[in-house]
């Protein structure tokens, strides 16, 4: 039978038909190898697309994208899924330093009330005025971000990475204050717990 497609044919060798057939088969390969697989061998035997898909029970988009890889790169790689391009880091190192940076601002300064900040109110602030900023990675910053942000520069002062200009002359100088600070926080706060276990044990 012709075939309707006006794509290339593919032409099997021996050995790459006979590994075909046996994928095909298979009852342990991926499913989706095992479909492609059978697509290949019915294509390259002159099938045309509507006898693959009525003998397969698979749409043409798949019967299609299946041909044109293995056309393109050969059989082999007609059975795997193409590479996906790496996924970029959610919160930009940017971002972080802008963080940082605003960590190491006062809050007074920005507006607010408060002395210092809190995790909540830096996340909330960040939500509203990073995307401005150029920093759209964190329009949806959440406590949990920032706690993780801060915690990884606290613990690796040396690797702090700097990013743009630094609008504060005395960023450095707060950045290690505001790092201090929380560092003291967390302290008292593991001191406190144990402090009341100590008092619910002796209860």
């Amino acid at each position: 039978m012709a075939r309707i497609s006006k794509r290339p044919a593919i032409n099997l060798t021996e050995e790459q038909k006979h590994e075909l057939e046996r994928i095909s088969k298979s009852r342990t390969a991926p499913a989706r190898e095992v479909e492609r697989a059978a697509i290949i061998l019915r294509y390259a035997a002159r099938k045309n697309i509507l006898s693959i898909q009525k003998s397969l029970g698979v749409s043409r988009p798949t019967i299609y994208k299946c041909i044109d890889k293995a056309i393109a790169a050969g059989p082999e790689r007609g059975l795997k899924d193409l590479p996906h391009s790496p996924k970029q880091p959610d919160i930009t190192e940017e971002a972080k330093a802008w963080v940082i940076n605003l960590a190491c601002t006062k809050p007074k300064e920005l507006g607010y009330a408060a002395e210092v900040w809190s995790q909540s109110k830096l996340a909330e602030h960040a939500r509203k005025f990073a995307p401005e900023a150029g920093h759209a990675c964190l329009c949806r910053a959440s406590k949990a971000t920032i706690h993780r942000i801060l915690k990884a520069q606290a613990l690796n002062p040396h690797k702090v990475k700097y990013y743009l200009e630094r609008r504060d002359p005395d960023f450095e100088r707060k950045m290690q204050d505001i790092l201090f600070v929380y560092q003291d926080v967390n302290v008292q706060n593991e001191t406190m717990a144990t402090s009341s276990e100590a008092c619910r044990s002796t209860r």
